[in-house]
This record gives C-alpha cells, sequence and structure tokens, in this order.
C-alpha cells in the first residue's frame, strides 16, 4: 500500500456497533459519483465459504470473535490493490466510504499510512436491545448465520465497546460526527448528506481538491 500522504485515499469512516446501519449507509453514499463504498463485513463474507480464507474468517463469525488484525488487513489489502488495478479506486480521483474498517486501534494505525480520513460518522445507537433486534430481523433477511445467535450477538456488541469504540480515540475529535442512529434511515442519511455538503463547501472556499468530485463513468 502507498506510504507517502500524496497516495492516501480521501476517507469517510463510519462507526457504529452491529446494528446501528453503518453498511445501509455506506451502500447508499457508495452510489454517488466519485465515492466508493466497501464494507469489511462484506468482503469477508464473500469470500468462498470453502477456500482457506472463507474457512477462516467463518470460525470467527461463527463464535462472534473480531478476526485477528493482519488477516483483516491483508484481505483489505489485496481487494485495494484489485480495485486500484481497475481504476475503481484512485487516490486523487474517488472518496472512499468505508465501515467495518479499523475495528480496533492496531488497526488504525496499520491504515494511517493509506488513509486520509477527513470525517467519521458515528451511528450510535444506545438501546442495545434495539440493536440486537435488528441484528436478528437482518440475519432473517439476509441469511447471515453469524447474527442468528443471541450469545453471538451479545459477544460482538461487547467488543464493539471493549475494542471498536475506543478506536476513536485514535482521530481527532473535531473530524467525529455523532449521529443518532435510533432514527429512521433516511433521518440518518439527511445528516450525514447535511454535514458532508458543509465538508464540501469548506474544501472549495480553501481551494483544496473536492470532497465528491465525478471521475467519469465507473
Amino acid at each position: 500500500m502507498p506510504e507517502s500522504t500524496a497516495a492516501k485515499f480521501r476517507t469517510i469512516l463510519l462507526f457504529g456497533m452491529p446494528g446501528s446501519g453503518k453498511g445501509t449507509q455506506g451502500m447508499v453514499l457508495g452510489q454517488l459519483p466519485g465515492v466508493v463504498h466497501v464494507s469489511c463485513g462484506d468482503l469477508f463474507r464473500k469470500l468462498p465459504k470453502y477456500g482457506e480464507l472463507g474457512k477462516e474468517i467463518l470460525h470467527y463469525f461463527s463464535q462472534g470473535l473480531l478476526v485477528p488484525d493482519d488477516l483483516t488487513v491483508r484481505i483489505w489489502e489485496r481487494h485495494v490493490k484489485i480495485l486500484a488495478l481497475q481504476e475503481l479506486l484512485l487516490p486523487h480521483q474517488h472518496t472512499l466510504v468505508l465501515d467495518g474498517l479499523p475495528r480496533n486501534f492496531a488497526q488504525a494505525e496499520r491504515l494511517d499510512q493509506s488513509l486520509d480520513v477527513i470525517q467519521i460518522f458515528h451511528l450510535n445507537i444506545s438501546d442495545t436491545a434495539a440493536a440486537m433486534d435488528r441484528l436478528k430481523a437482518r440475519a432473517l433477511r439476509e441469511n447471515r448465520l453469524d447474527d442468528i445467535n443471541e450469545e453471538v450477538i451479545k459477544r460482538r456488541l461487547a467488543l464493539y465497546y471493549e475494542e471498536t469504540f475506543q478506536t476513536l480515540s485514535f482521530y481527532d475529535p473535531s473530524i467525529i460526527y455523532e449521529i443518532d442512529a435510533s432514527q429512521t434511515p433516511l433521518e440518518v442519511l439527511g445528516q450525514i448528506v447535511n454535514r458532508l455538503i458543509e465538508i464540501k463547501r469548506a474544501r472549495d472556499d480553501a481551494g483544496r481538491s473536492s470532497l465528491l468530485e465525478s471521475p467519469g463513468p465507473r
């Protein structure tokens, strides 16, 4: 991965506990011209289940455990290299929307050499029971077996507070934007869009590269 500042990917991070709606918001933002959405969870789930990596990932997912840092970053780097080779993700042309990564402080440190994080949206949902209900409903809707077991869900939520939530302290507090994720997806999206408009105007006024550039058809 590139180490120079000039080669860093302009990045928006979506943080939030499982069931907070990160994936939903990421998919919508990924439809904007010049924006590329990458979900770490989706990367894991798309691996062939009977392949070596797929079996290893399933072992962790089925127990509600975090995938080890080295394996997570290696899978991420491989995916980004493929996108770059296809010119679907280029540092000076696209804005990356990343959800589910980094999941802990060590991953944030490793990714810092390749990500220029300009905004973090923390989708905060204080009602753990509501988050669990969302995960169970999603499990049935999308056939996600890792989200159907209540003990596994509890373990994933606990890991979020123990590791992922603490990762926010790695970043400048001024770029962290808190959003109440118990609202409807449309209301959450409205707050994200309004904030992105503010950032775009500020960057344009400062003569910096635009937040949302249109690199042409993808």
